[in-house]
């Protein structure tokens, strides 16, 4: 079993319907759907250098359940259910540092950007999240 989480850049704060079909899209491999992004590509370098990407060599420790899908346009990590909240936390702040969106389809809460967009992602806040999200992902505590 797995925790899934998606990163894109995207200038304005997505529904949780929108981030949905959004999340749908990339999933099926479509291309287009967001902008490319070298926040993107940064954020995955900084990913990998924390948490190194699943390989034959590191299955045991590695917290993926698959490899990270990585495209232009985002990252979509599947991370062990039982390390989800140990390694969602270290992915929020660096999507957060990136100015990532980032969707979490399991409870379907979207992490966005506010504010005027002039380059690139700006400020992050949630939407739809009725705790905040490392609260909600360690049980509260």
């Amino acid at each position: 079993m797995s925790f899934d989480l998606a990163f894109w850049c995207q200038k304005s704060v997505p529904t949780a319907e929108e981030a949905a079909q959004i999340y749908d899209q990339l999933a099926d491999g479509l291309s287009g759907v967001v902008e490319a992004s070298s926040a993107v590509e940064d954020f995955h370098k900084a990913v990998i250098s924390v948490f190194p990407d699943l390989a034959e060599e590191n299955m045991d420790e590695s917290p993926w359940t698959s490899p990270l899908y990585v495209t232009s346009e985002c990252v979509i990590a599947t991370i062990s259910w039982s390390r989800a909240g140990e390694v969602s936390s270290v992915l929020l702040d660096l999507a957060s540092r990136y100015r990532l969106t980032t969707y979490d389809p399991q409870e379907q809460v979207v992490y966005g950007i506010t504010g005027e967009a002039s380059s690139g992602c700006e400020v992050r806040t949630a939407v739809g999240a009725p705790v905040p999200r490392h609260a909600a992902l360690d049980g509260g505590s």
